[in-house]
């Protein structure tokens, strides 16, 4: 059975969607969420949360996790960290490490996800009763690592993403693992990003509550974006998986937990994203269903004071469409050939390069070139400093 777990900021006006979407399909899993400043911090910045309405409270979490019950649907509290700073080895910092775990489990969540090892541990210690999901933050993508954070006992392991299309590479950890296996499907993050556990980090600091609100900027979300601008290629080369791809893992690998990335995206994406893999499949552009790619800088709370001073123009993200049922064919080549594991080179291989114009369109190259240009502008006022954050943390 394809399970889906689904990003929330805990707003009932989610479950409103959920709820029928469950009753029709049954595969609403989890929803999955967090606090937007917490001790403990989590994977996206607070800022970007806040600006959808993301401030909930452990009341919020409360009222929703119960209303979800009532229709079948599990809830994740999200721990997960990239760092704690040397906290979490401090009698005080741990104990209010405990005391905000203490918190989440008296709010009724089914389980927790975590990203530092020494936390798990400590959980694991705690609050024995609770289950632990291990975080894509982790980067579990070999059998050695599988078995380490197995042997913390946690119930279930989400895969590095790069996994996704390492068919070999799944077939192994599945034939290993004892916990439940899940992949993100829907992150459209560069392949094996160099700016990944960095960006992981930034993330965390932008969390805390011990950190001021002292103007977040992504720079790895401006790197990126630049880079997919200039050659839209990347965005098929990222390790996402189709609606209609999920059975296909369910049967070759016995995974049937899928978990959709996007807290900081508004509702509505979020429900196209839910309806599309609930049903298994979507008619339209692909990238309405990525979470990543759809970062509009002209109202991103980073950019959105520049784009006002200096005009949108570039800070606008171009049309780019992406016919899904058009993306199947690249998909089922990928699996014909048994995936693309680390080893293999995208500029060797270039398939996603021989497939694009069969599957882009709705592209204007010197859209995409002016809003390039915009980001790297503003990569390159970081880099010389005419550009930081207007109050020092």
């Amino acid at each position: 059975m394809i399970k889906i777990c689904v990003p929330s900021r805990f707003e009932p006006e989610l479950l409103d969607i959920l709820e029928p979407l469950q009753r029709e399909t049954g595969r609403i899993h989890e929803i999955y969420g967090s606090l937007s400043r917490s001790v403990i911090g989590s994977g996206r910045p607070a800022r970007r949360l806040a600006q959808q309405g993301g401030s909930p409270t452990f009341a919020d979490v409360r009222r929703f996790t119960e209303r979800a019950h009532d229709s079948g649907i599990r809830v994740n509290y999200l721990l997960n960290s990239a760092v704690l700073d040397h906290t979490e080895y401090t009698r005080a910092g741990r104990e209010r490490i405990l005391d905000y775990v203490g918190e989440v489990t008296d709010a009724g969540v089914d389980m927790v996800t975590i990203a530092v090892p020494y936390l798990i541990e400590l959980v694991r210690s705690r609050f024995p009763e609770l289950p632990v999901s291990v975080s894509v933050i982790c980067e579990v993508a070999d059998t050695h690592s599988l078995r380490l954070f197995e042997g913390f006992g946690v119930q279930r392991v989400q895969l590095a993403e790069e996994c996704n299309r390492d068919l070999p590479l799944l077939e192994s950890l599945a034939e290993t693992a004892g916990s439940e296996l899940s992949l993100v499907v829907n992150n459209g993050c560069l392949r094996f990003c160099a700016h990944r556990s960095y960006h992981h980090t930034l993330c965390t600091q932008g969390s805390r509550s011990d950190r001021p609100d002292h103007g977040y900027i992504d720079y790895p979300l401006l790197k990126c974006s630049a880079e997919r601008a200039r050659h839209p290629v990347e965005l098929l080369r990222s390790p996402w998986i189709r609606p209609e791809d999920l059975r296909y893992y369910g049967e070759h690998f016995g995974i049937e937990l899928f978990k959709l990335a996007g807290r900081q995206l508004p509702l509505a994406n979020i429900a196209t994203m839910a309806t599309a893999y609930a049903h298994l499949g979507y008619d339209g552009n692909f990238l309405d269903l990525l979470a990543t790619p759809a970062v509009n800088f002209a109202r991103h709370p980073m950019t959105a004071g520049l784009a006002a001073a200096r005009g949108p123009d570039g800070f606008e993200t171009p049309d780019l469409h992406i016919d899904n049922a058009r993306l199947g064919k690249l998909t089922r080549a990928l699996h014909a050939r048994g995936g693309c594991g680390g080893a293999r080179d995208c500029e060797e291989c270039r398939l996603c390069d021989t497939m694009m114009p069969q599957v882009i369109g709705a592209d204007d190259p010197a859209a995409r070139i002016e809003h390039a240009e915009v980001l790297e502008g503003l990569i390159g006022e970081l880099a010389d400093g005419s550009w930081c954050t207007a109050e020092e943390p």
